[in-house]
């Protein structure tokens, strides 16, 4: 067994079982980010295929870093989702992307233009950052792509009407996280990427040169807009990205 497989296999065995792993063994770990994105696309085959991308970096400079939606973890709005299958779930409000083109599958002909142009819709989103290793902070950025950038969920809110996606300034935007109808946290151009938009113009080439070109229907997030809260089981979140509708969720 190549050692991509095995580290394949403990991944996906994590995802099924609800356990955590120390790490990646030494011998296993990706070497490099093109490694790492690698384990990630073999490892969303196995769960089933994926219905869209989370994208993000950490800052206005930095190049983005992405991982495939596996399609199971893409949820409507209002879902209801066992608090169990996750050490950690970190809550993260964010701005959704629903396209309603397929994106060439020539990473040149990807232009940011082409890509706005593809856009259907805008919906708010809610990511759980969920991780299949126990001290997911200090493993390597590789390790952390490997292991889908820790996703663990995203749910999916209504489109808005009326917007734009040309025309949405994360840079200003104001998120908003709730608890059962009582706000805890509440964040003005968050978004560590600076403009989300940017984050679309890379993944666009990024996905094509991947062999897996972004689709009509596939759903892109694109980061906290409200930093990360920890959510309990039990509780009612709603995540509301500006004037961009409100997202729901309840873990149970």
């Amino acid at each position: 067994m190549t050692p991509g497989l095995a580290a394949v296999d403990l991944l996906e065995a994590a995802w099924h079982s609800h356990t955590l792993l120390d790490g990646l063994p030494a011998a296993l770990q990706p070497a490099s980010i093109e490694a790492a994105y690698a384990l990630q696309s073999a490892l969303v085959e196995r769960l089933g295929g994926h219905a869209g991308w989370k994208v993000g970096a950490a800052d206005a400079q930095s190049e983005p870093g992405c991982s495939m939606l596996p399609r199971v973890c893409v949820l409507a709005d209002g879902a209801r989702i066992e608090a169990s299958r996750f050490g950690f779930r970190g809550l993260e409000v964010e701005v959704g992307f629903e396209f309603g083109e397929d994106l060439p599958a020539d990473p040149a002909a990807c232009t940011f233009d082409r890509i706005i142009a593809a856009v259907a819709v805008v919906r708010p989103t809610m990511e759980i950052v969920a991780s299949r290793y126990s001290q997911w902070r200090t493993r390597s950025p590789a390790e952390q792509l490997a292991d889908l950038g820790s996703h663990g969920v995203l749910v999916v809110g209504a489109p808005v009407a009326g917007i734009h996606p040309a025309d949405i300034d994360s840079t200003t935007l104001e998120a908003v996280l709730s608890c059962n109808g009582t706000e805890v946290a509440r964040r003005r151009g968050a978004n560590t990427a600076g403009d989300v938009r940017r984050l679309l113009a890379w993944l666009g080439p990024h996905a094509a040169m991947r062999g897996r070109p972004i689709r009509a229907g596939d759903i892109v997030t694109t980061g906290s807009c409200s930093g990360l809260i920890e959510g309990s089981a039990g509780e009612r979140y709603a995540g509301t990205p500006g004037a961009l509708g409100t997202v729901n969720l309840t873990l149970i």
